[in-house]
């Protein structure tokens, strides 16, 4: 009995000194950061809220409060410096000069104003705190004076990317982020001053004035005064950098590892340099970025890999090295809470009042005002990495970074719920369309789908409005032969079958990013994605590749699982109340009027009224009884419903994508499990289609990078 109770006590020591051993680990580390970094903005973005803050509260529950699995320094410590870093560097390349030249005065009009109203209200209210002195009141004003695109997809959605209140919201973003910098960097250097006091007279003065108490550098002694430094800054990273990385592109730098690798050595240099003024590294990073964005193009493959490591990687790391140090339990707060919902007031009074000046100034109306203001509340990265700066050099304590991530939660939500109100309201721009058929992009990458039916699907596209079926094939990580064998087959099938067709084979990883830039190359009409067919819970959780192409597409895409020739088309509308819905009606219409073209294939439309059905009509149905070979309406919810559980092997059921958008997750998985042997195609507009209810497939795009957000 005693050997038994010994056994048992020391096989328990030794299980909890190997948990220590692996919890401390490198290996151990690796394997839980990336598990949070593959879950974290997955899950976040089922409740609408933006990947990052899924990613800082994957640090709260792994870190030292909570479960302990993570913990400050190390490693962790020394990839999410990196991450910092990267952050501002992509900052810089993503930002669209061409955008801002487009909209220069009302960008830079509402710029300065979104800035400094935010700017000095947040200041002068701060500084009358006494526990934060004028340095970190100052920082404070810059985090909330800048803005992250949180809430773009809503207006892609509707179609307004490119109206004057969108576009002057975009470019202005820009410029108070660069206001923000700017503070950030006087505010960095004048904390080392305190430090290092400079040769000169009045530097004592501006460090006892301005710097709090136990300040404490994260640059080395600074080698050059702030005046001297940062005009070197400038020189180095928009002027010396770009032609450096020029001739190394043209002379040396030919394969992609070579340029991938060099950039990221001219974002150190950067780094380096501003270590140098004594500012924050980050602000030299995001410099160079800025210096190098014209010889890096938004969708090349270089940006793509730069984007994909610091996405993957670097940058979330940072965002969970920050969750790693706050307390869930301080959320709750009384203390953090009012503070969170002060930080919320600065942002949206703040911008609230810009977009009202400037809207009057440039004789916006009161729906574009308000679509501009509640673009510009979101709150994400670059708010964070100025947090975390103040935070680091002792301007502010750890209640101001709890604080900020609370606000930037609120915010995500309200800059979400207002852009969507206010999208609804404000008249997209009136695009002119090409016939749908004129020109039908084919995805081959034939799975379940049977790609002699898919060729049919698009051949009824193209046929009515004679136009030409590209099959296209991405190599990706699927042999070449086999992707030019599936697109040789879908030629020959559309050849067959009278159809004008020509293969196309793309080398690359993406396959968004290689089917989008096919649209533009091809002058695409339309976009046919091969489908394997609902997945619920995979799609519900982690989204779908599909949505990738779907959200990037500028034309129209179709995403088509079908499994058998169809005899009848059953349409589902659902209730569109907004007009990009009202529009993807129009678009599903016009779809199955072609591939009822010459046919004798039925028709049943379930929607709430008979008007809308009457999109769906074409000469054939007026000659035809209101029977199985015509069209058939049902407007009641009941009869709908059976239909939908009735629908037998050999139709094929078309939805708009605001169906899936919309339904609840219920339903969703209820329709999922009736139609999963179906024919079923979803229809979406532009930046529309979705067939997992929303997730994007890149989740981290729009808090960090907007120019390939919005590429």
């Amino acid at each position: 009995m005693l050997a038994r109770s010994y056994l048992h006590v020391t096989v328990s020591a030794r299980d909890r000194r190997g948990t220590r051993v692996l919890i401390g680990s490198v290996e151990a580390t690796i394997a839980v950061l990336f598990a949070i970094v593959v879950l974290g903005p997955t899950l976040a973005e089922r409740f609408r809220i933006p990947g990052i803050v899924g990613l800082i509260a994957g640090g709260m529950i792994f870190g030292p409060f909570v479960i302990g699995w993570l913990n400050s320094g190390g490693l962790v410590d020394d990839l999410g410096s990196i991450g910092i870093l990267y952050l501002m560097f992509l900052a810089g390349l993503s930002f669209d000069i061409k955008a801002f030249n487009d909209n220069r005065r009302m960008a830079i009009t509402f710029g300065l104003l979104g800035f400094f109203i935010p700017f000095l209200l947040s200041v002068f209210v701060v500084d009358q705190s006494e526990d934060i002195e004028t340095l970190g009141a100052l920082l404070i004003g810059a985090m909330w004076a800048s803005n992250t695109l949180v809430a773009y997809s809503e207006v892609q959605s509707a179609g307004l990317q490119n109206t004057r209140s969108v576009g002057a919201a975009v470019s202005a973003g820009v410029v108070a982020d660069l206001m923000s910098l700017t503070v950030l960097a006087f505010a960095t250097a004048t904390a080392v001053i305190e430090i290092e006091p400079l040769d000169v007279p009045f530097a004592t003065d501006i460090a006892e004035r301005l710097a709090p108490e136990g300040v404490q550098p994260t640059t080395p002694d600074p080698a050059l005064s702030l005046w001297i430094g940062l005009p070197l800054l400038v020189f180095v990273c928009l002027w010396l950098l770009p032609r450096v990385a020029n001739w190394f592109f043209v002379r040396v730098g030919r394969t992609r590892p070579q340029r991938f690798v060099f950039t990221l050595a001219l974002m150190a240099v950067g780094a380096t340099v501003a270590l140098l003024g004594g500012m924050e590294g980050l602000i030299g990073a995001f410099l160079a970025g800025l210096g190098l964005n014209r010889l890096i193009p938004a969708r090349g493959p270089l940006m793509e890999r730069l984007d994909f490591v610091g996405t993957s990687l670097f940058i979330p790391v940072f965002l969970i090295s920050i969750g790693l140090n706050i307390d869930p339990a301080v959320l709750i707060d009384p203390q953090t809470i009012g503070l969170g919902v002060l930080f919320t007031g600065f942002v949206l009074v703040g911008k609230t009042t810009a977009a009202v000046i400037a809207g009057r100034i440039f004789g916006l109306s009161g729906d574009e005002i308000g679509l501009m203001s509640s673009l510009s509340f979101g709150q994400a990265a670059s708010t964070l990495a100025i947090a975390q700066v103040g935070l680091t050099l002792g301007m502010f304590e750890q209640n101001v970074v709890n604080s900020a991530v609370l606000a930037i939660v609120i915010t995500a939500f309200i800059t979400s719920y207002a852009t969507r109100f206010f999208a609804s309201r404000v008249p997209p721009v009136v695009v002119e369309r090409p016939p749908i058929g004129q020109q039908v992009l084919l995805d081959t990458r034939a799975s379940t789908s049977e790609i002699s039916l898919l060729v049919a699907f698009a051949g009824g596209l193209a046929r009515p409005d004679g136009g030409l079926v590209v099959p296209y094939g991405v190599t990706g990580d699927t042999p070449r032969s086999d992707v030019q064998a599936a697109v040789d087959r879908a030629t020959a099938e559309a050849a067959a079958g009278g159809l004008d067709a020509e293969g196309m084979l793309r080398v690359g990883d993406s396959f968004t990013n290689a089917t989008t830039n096919l649209v533009t190359e091809v002058d695409a009409s339309l976009v046919l994605l091969a489908w394997n067919g609902p997945r619920w819970a995979a799609d519900y959780v982690f989204g779908n590749d599909i949505d990738g192409v779907g959200q990037a597409s500028p034309v129209p895409t179709i995403a088509a699982h079908l499994v058998r020739p169809w005899g009848r088309i059953v349409v589902q509308l659902g209730q569109p109340r907004l007009a990009w819905q009202r529009d993807d009606v129009q678009l599903t219409a016009d779809v199955v009027r072609h591939l009822r073209e010459g046919t004798d294939v039925g028709l049943v439309v379930l929607c709430d009224d008979e008007s809308t059905a009457a999109l769906f009509e074409h000469e054939g149905d007026r000659a035809r009884d209101r029977d199985r070979d015509g069209m058939v309406v049902v407007t009641d919810r009941a009869e709908q419903d059976d239909v939908i559980d009735r629908v037998e092997p050999t139709d094929l059921v078309i939805v708009p994508a605001h169906i899936v958008h919309d339904m609840p997750p219920w339903r969703l998985r209820r329709l999922v499990r009736r139609l999963q042997s179906t024919n079923i195609a979803v229809v979406g507009g532009p930046h529309r289609l979705t067939i997992s209810q929303g997730v994007t497939t890149r989740p981290l795009s729009t808090a960090i990078t907007p120019r390939i957000a919005t590429a």
